[in-house]
């Protein structure tokens, strides 16, 4: 994401918790927003579409067992994205065609962890430059899109 967005794709975003350092690249939440605010409703539709996010990934986990973080597949990220997108189209045949998604027992040794509570991201040090062009970003995108006209 970085890439593209050093490169001019700058309509591009990667959605992350508190966790995740702040990015022009990278929407995190805003902390303590204003009540019925651009901010609160930012923070809502943030939370709200990578919950959405989250479930399609468990989704696709449980359907895909290759896709568990416990199972790693050491892959370039290019060929991982083409692994990936194999896995949605299969999951979107296996829908057309009536096929469940497979459900684990309550014994089953592999743990879908469909990490929505994985905020174990140790966020580095964001200073200067980075940081006031990621709030730029953010408040543009809360100006564009959440302030009511």
């Amino acid at each position: 994401m970085e890439n593209l967005y050093s490169n001019g794709h700058l309509s591009y975003f990667l959605l992350g918790d508190s966790g995740y350092p702040l990015r022009s690249w990278l929407l995190t939440p805003l902390s303590d927003p204003t009540p019925d605010s651009p901010d609160v409703r930012y923070n809502n539709w943030l939370t709200s579409t990578r919950s959405t996010i989250e479930r399609c990934n468990g989704i696709l986990k449980m359907r895909f067992r290759c896709l568990l973080k416990h199972i790693v597949l050491h892959y370039h990220p290019e060929r991982a994205s083409k692994i990936i997108i194999a896995c949605i189209i299969l999951h979107n045949m296996c829908i057309n065609d009536n096929i469940p998604v497979p459900i684990n027992e309550p014994d089953d040794p592999v743990n879908i962890d469909f990490g929505m509570y994985d905020a174990q991201v140790i966020p580095d040090p964001i200073v200067g430059q980075q940081l006031t062009i990621g709030r730029r970003m953010q408040q543009l995108v809360i100006r564009s899109y959440f302030t009511r006209r």
